[in-house]
């Protein structure tokens, strides 16, 4: 069978369309894109888009200590009584605390691994509080309504800043999903007392008064603590990072110990940093 020239060239197009074609839609199924890039596989684009930063992060930590039994002072009572020279002297120590709840500093971030994430904040509180001692001596006429004994009532306003220095080390839950956003942490602290300032107000028995600046005294400067925490964070497209959490520490003694001045030895508090 012959097959005339017009249908051959007809068949001869074909083939040639038929050899354009098939290159590029295979090129198009491998993966390769018209321009020739390689264009990632979807997991591979999803992991890339979920890889955490590995770069320092420098921000901002803010506190608060809705607990006062659980922050930087307490309020206390003591009653205390002696004998000397056959004179009885009562002791009523009452102590209040006025320490701002609210305190924050510098937050700073590193990441170790997809998982873990190294912290070091350098956090500021004010602590303040005042101290009532009303001293009692001699001896009260019990038939009578009024008491006869000398009295002596000393006003102690203290000042000072708290400097602590928690460095955590924080670990996700879960590599992935919303998991992946809860983490616990844990570490040493290190608080430090600065800066104690204190006015005395004194009225005598004879109602004279008189006042000094003579400072409370410190039971222990610097104090070691241990630190535990759970939180969230959160990482925008900006790479700005949330995280709030909760944190307890427990020191290792107490800064003020005197009477009904006793600073707690453990604390809680709730704080969020921004960092980026």
């Amino acid at each position: 069978m012959t097959v005339p020239n017009r249908g051959r060239r007809a068949v001869a197009l074909m083939y040639g369309l038929l050899a354009l074609i098939v290159p590029v839609v295979h090129g198009q199924t491998s993966g390769t894109s018209a321009a020739g890039e390689k264009s990632p596989p979807p997991a591979a684009a999803e992991k890339a888009s979920e890889a955490p930063s590995k770069k320092m992060a420098i921000g901002f930590y803010v506190r608060a200590m809705p607990m006062r039994a659980l922050s930087v002072m307490d309020n206390g009572q003591v009653l205390a009584s002696t004998t000397s020279n056959k004179v009885n002297y009562d002791w009523n120590y009452n102590t209040t605390s006025r320490s701002f709840p609210i305190g924050g500093g510098l937050a700073l971030d590193a990441p170790l691994s997809p998982r873990m994430l190294l912290t070091v904040d350098l956090l500021f509180n004010r602590l303040r509080y005042t101290k009532v001692t009303d001293t009692y001596w001699g001896t009260d006429d019990p038939t009578t309504a009024s008491d006869e004994r000398s009295h002596t009532q000393t006003t102690e306003d203290t000042k000072a800043r708290i400097f602590d220095l928690p460095v955590l080390l924080h670990r996700n839950l879960r590599p992935s999903g919303f998991l992946s956003h809860f983490y616990v942490s844990g570490g040493p602290s290190v608080r430090l007392a600065t800066t104690v300032r204190t006015t005395n107000n004194i009225l005598n028995a004879d109602a004279t008064t008189a006042n000094n600046q003579n400072p409370a005294q410190v039971s222990k400067r610097v104090l070691i603590g241990a630190t535990a925490g759970v939180g969230l964070r959160f990482i925008d497209e900006f790479n700005i990072r949330v995280t709030p959490e909760v944190r307890y520490t427990r020191w290792n003694g107490m800064t003020f110990a005197q009477d009904s001045t006793r600073s707690p030895r453990n604390q809680l508090e709730i704080g969020i940093a921004f960092s980026r």
